[in-house]
């Protein structure tokens, strides 16, 4: 367990190093159900069924009392392939806004980093990143995501 968690806190690193100077006050979102950690390491499962979900969906939680201009998040692909990608911005009346949707060509161990902002007046209670696609399941990645004032 103490390597998995060194190993969060790495690519909890890496999300602040990836950003530009002004956005390193960025602050780590924790995992949903995750159990404190920053960032979550998962294979693609296979697309969903009406009888067996897909693990494609990670949402990250928004801490309340704070306002963040910007929200990021870091996909680390470990296996190359044409990775679905979106990041989605959640809010409290059952809304969200998608702020990423591509299929990305990714390399053996490259990052990709997203970005968006909140609507106007409204603060997203979670980040949610779906990363996923046919071709790429069995492949491996990261993902973390911070909210940057």
């Amino acid at each position: 367990m103490m390597n998995w968690l060194g190993k969060t806190m790495t690519v909890g690193a890496i999300v602040c190093l990836s950003l530009p100077a002004h956005a390193q006050s960025c602050r780590l979102l924790h995992v949903v159900e995750g159990k404190g950690a920053y960032s979550v390491q998962k294979k693609v499962s296979a697309a969903s069924t009406p009888v067996s979900p897909s693990n494609w969906n990670t949402d990250f939680a928004v801490p309340g009392g704070q306002s963040f201009r910007r929200y990021t998040a870091t996909v680390r692909a470990k296996n190359g392939g044409k990775y679905s990608i979106q990041m989605n911005l959640k809010y409290a009346n059952g809304t969200s806004d998608k702020v990423f949707d591509e299929k990305v060509s990714l390399k053996d161990n490259q990052v990709l980093n997203l970005s968006g902002a909140p609507r106007l007046n409204a603060e997203p209670y979670q980040v949610n990143v779906v990363v996923g696609g046919i071709p790429v399941t069995g492949n491996a990645y990261s993902v973390s995501a911070a909210g940057c004032p």
